[in-house]
Formats: structure tokens, C-alpha cells, sequence
């Protein structure tokens, strides 16, 4: 993608853009899907306490999901995003959702409201899944098709 902007040929990277952004969103899937898959050999492996195992199948789970949302957030804030110059957008992202969001919240759902500890981590794994709206618009406004070179 860098080649294509630093080319000049714009449409060829907004064309690769939307390739990498398939390519994420297959690969988070697959991989989440895999997670799912083998769950339940990763929690045969460890003995702990029936407990222990209930939260790990949870926690999996919820991982799962979190991958798709990682994939397509690492591939535009980290890859398409920066490639074009734009990498101040990622940070700003990831800081609102993370510590505006993310992070006050789940400190409320564990210390004041004493909500479950799957509850909590649920709610602390919403960082990636909570930006996808706006990394999905900010690619959409293609203000990241710049030629840095």
C-alpha cells in the first residue's frame, strides 16, 4: 500500500486497503473460530479447580471475538492508517476507547458494582469491538490516501 500512495496511484491503494481489510476480517474470524475449536483440548491441558476452568472457558470464548475485532483494528490503525501518514487517528483511538472508556468502566463494573469476574473481563475486552465504528468511518473518509514521500 505504501508503494501505491507513494506512486501516486490512489485508487490502487484504496484497493489495496480493501483487500487488507477482507484479508483481517477473515483472518480474525478464522482465528477466533479456531480459539472456539480448541478450547476445550486447551483446558483439558491445565488441571485447576472446576472453578478456574469455567472462568478460562469463558475467557476463551470472549477472546474469540476480540480477535476479529483486533485483526481489522491492528491491520487500519496499525498498517493502512500509518502508511498513508495518519498515524495520530490510532493513537487518539486507542486512548479514548482505553482509558475514557474501557478501563473506567471495568473499574466500576469490579469495584463498585462487584459484578462477576467474566462480567468484568467482558467488559474490558469491549476496547477493540467499541472503535470498530469509528476506525470503519475514518477508513471510509479515505483521509489516510496522502503521499508522504
Amino acid at each position: 500500500m505504501g508503494n501505491e500512495l507513494g506512486a501516486n496511484r490512489f485508487e490502487g491503494a484504496k484497493k489495496a486497503g480493501k483487500t487488507l481489510i477482507r484479508a483481517a476480517v477473515i483472518c480474525g474470524v478464522l482465528t477466533g473460530l479456531l480459539l472456539i475449536a480448541l478450547s476445550p483440548l486447551i483446558v483439558r491441558i491445565v488441571a485447576m479447580t472446576p472453578v478456574a476452568e469455567e472462568y478460562l472457558r469463558g475467557m476463551l470464548f470472549m477472546c474469540s471475538y476480540y480477535l476479529a475485532g483486533k485483526s481489522v483494528n491492528c491491520m487500519t490503525i496499525g498498517g493502512i492508517f500509518p502508511a498513508g501518514g495518519d498515524s495520530r487517528f490510532g493513537l487518539l483511538c486507542d486512548a479514548v476507547t482505553l482509558w475514557c472508556i474501557t478501563v473506567p468502566l471495568g473499574c466500576l463494573c469490579a469495584f463498585v458494582f462487584k459484578f462477576p469476574v467474566l462480567f468484568v473481563y467482558f467488559v474490558l475486552n469491549l476496547d477493540e469491538i467499541v472503535k470498530l465504528p469509528a476506525v470503519y468511518r475514518h477508513y471510509r473518509k479515505y483521509g489516510w490516501v496522502k503521499n508522504i514521500t
